[in-house]
């Protein structure tokens, strides 16, 4: 029987974990739960059990170095930590020290509790001398055998290829070539099966990917992350390389199709180059997923080849596309369109269309920018920004954010269009605002400005804008600051500075109020999310 120990300083947390499962169903034991660190230590020196469920944050002794002195001593030890949703950027850290999984606090259910259990026990049992298991439990040991291996480093080379030839893997250390599976439509697919968590889809793509890759042998498959597997295909030394290349291709080709005919969706295949020997399987993995990259500019359904990553061909056709852009703006604002101009030449020469990431934080910057430069800052302009920006996260490819561009663009033209032109003394507020946002402004202030009494501006400006004018000057500093977000490194209360607000909890319920989303959501969203910036949003 497996020992747990348990290391939680809320009381109610620890006592939750030890008397809501059914430990023995998995075929273990709590053997000690304490609420620090230091005990946790202690009690491990002593028994050295087998799984370890620890808190990051404790007193005397915190997470962090309780799972460093236990990998200083055990590099097998199954260690779980419990983690809070603000605690991420910490618990990233400690997932490098090879956690196995974790546990999101005061939010998880009992079925992911077993989820996690069960993983762990399947993860043991790869090392124990065990009875026959069913062909389900064989298939998640493989798998948890092949992530160990390539992510946790557990196992040497040598030792792998003993592990492998234990469990019957159907994967020879001969001319090996790793695929990476991504499927197009994902959200799609989740609905379809109403599976929020991805468990079902996950058992149900593994199973079919199975049956088809045991009409070709040495071969072996497992989910890498949510829309994404990956394909170890091998071949005996007595066939050619090009038999190799034709029956690996043919696999795929034959993945594919069931995967339209099955699932109703596209797949697309980054191909590894060809290594002998499982010392290669690391970088191996490195380089299909480097070459699955490749669909984001080259579109989906087809296959990449790592050593192909430079197709210069494909690259002029979405330059030419990204260049045509600015011509969207023409009727707009000329001046709008060569400032925009400007910013693609970067945006190309600096090859970011390439990459998911840098795409989705230019686009966004470009949804944004002309908010403040043609002084269309109002609810109706962020809510447009906000459906367009949600959408964009959900694109996969460079095609797909340039069709939604496109669309925001005659969307905003129509606004416009029957936006009518302000009169002299809001186009005069509205200057006003954007050369002093930062400073203490009144609405009595800015109306002695353009020489009109408070009551009647306010009325005025109201009829013009569509929104009073505190919401304005509200909106009009949020949007400044998500430009400052999206092209700055600075930290949140640095901008919630920048743009008038002196305390920062002002400044995060206000950006939340109307953009949809925290400062820390949003810079996670779009951009590097700053330890400072968890600190600060704890305040």
């Amino acid at each position: 029987m497996y020992r747990v120990l348990l290391a939680e300083d809320e009381i109610l947390v620890r006592l939750g974990l030890k008397n809501s499962i059914d430990w023995k169903r998995f075929d273990m034991q709590v053997i000690a739960d304490v609420a620090n660190g230091a005990e946790a230590w202690s009690v491990y020196e002593k028994l050295e059990p087998e799984i370890v469920i620890t808190d990051l944050k404790m007193p005397i002794m915190g997470g962090m170095e309780l799972i460093t002195k236990i990998r200083a001593v055990n590099p097998h030890t199954q260690l779980v930590i419990l983690t809070c949703i603000e605690e991420f950027a910490l618990a990233r850290k400690a997932m490098s020290l090879g956690v196995s999984d974790y546990i999101v606090k005061h939010s998880v259910s009992t079925e992911e509790l077993e989820q996690v259990l069960s993983k762990l026990h399947a993860e043991l049992s790869v090392s124990s001398v065990k009875p026959p298991v069913p062909e389900a439990d064989a298939g998640i040991m493989k798998e948890n055998l092949l992530k160990d291996y390539l992510f946790l480093h557990r196992f040497t080379p040598e030792q792998f290829a003993l592990k492998a030839e234990e469990m019957n893997m159907s994967l020879s250390p001969r001319h090996i070539v790793a695929c990476a599976m991504d499927i197009d439509q994902f959200e799609q697919l989740r609905e379809k099966f109403k599976d929020d968590k991805g468990q079902l889809i996950r058992v149900s793509l593994l199973n079919v990917l199975n049956e088809v890759i045991k009409v070709y042998g040495h071969c072996e498959a497992f989910h890498d992350n949510e829309s994404r597997y990956i394909l170890l295909f091998s071949s005996p030394d007595s066939i050619s390389e090009k038999e190799i290349e034709e029956s690996m291709l043919r696999m795929l080709g034959h993945i594919r199709k069931v995967m339209r005919t099955y699932f109703n969706v596209i797949v697309s295949f980054g191909i590894s180059s060809k290594q002998s020997g499982f010392q290669h399987l690391k970088q191996q993995y490195k380089e299909c997923v480097e070459a699955i990259e490749q669909s984001f500019a080259g579109g989906t359904g087809n296959n990449y080849l790592w050593a192909s990553r430079d197709d210069e061909g494909n690259s002029r056709e979405m330059e030419e596309r990204l260049l045509r852009l600015p011509d969207l703006w023409e009727k707009l604002s000329v001046g709008f369109q060569a400032d925009f101009s400007d910013q693609i030449q970067h945006f190309i020469a600096n090859r970011h269309y390439r990459t998911k990431l840098e795409a989705q934080k230019a686009f966004m910057q470009w949804l944004h920018s002309p908010v403040l430069s043609l002084r269309l800052t109002g609810e109706e302009m962020t809510a447009l920004c906000s459906s367009y920006a949600y959408r964009l996260a959900q694109a996969k490819t460079l095609h797909a954010m340039i069709e939604l561009y496109g669309d925001f663009v005659k969307d905003l033209t129509g606004k416009i269009t029957i936006r009518k032109r302000t009169s002299g003394p809001v186009t005069q507020a509205l200057r006003f605002i954007e050369s002093r946002h930062a400073e203490d402004i009144s609405l009595q202030q800015v109306a002695e400005t353009v020489s009109m009494n408070a009551n009647y501006f306010s009325t005025l400006f109201k009829k013009e804008m569509d929104v009073n004018f505190i919401d304005y000057v509200l909106q009009f500093r949020v949007e400044k600051a998500k430009e400052l977000f999206l092209h700055s490194n600075l930290k949140s209360y640095e901008i919630g500075e920048r743009v008038g607000f002196v305390n920062y909890s002002h400044f995060s319920r206000v950006f939340k109020k109307y953009s949809g989303l925290s400062p820390r959501e949003f810079r996670k969203q779009w951009g590097a999310e700053s330890i400072e910036d968890v600190q600060h949003e704890d305040l």
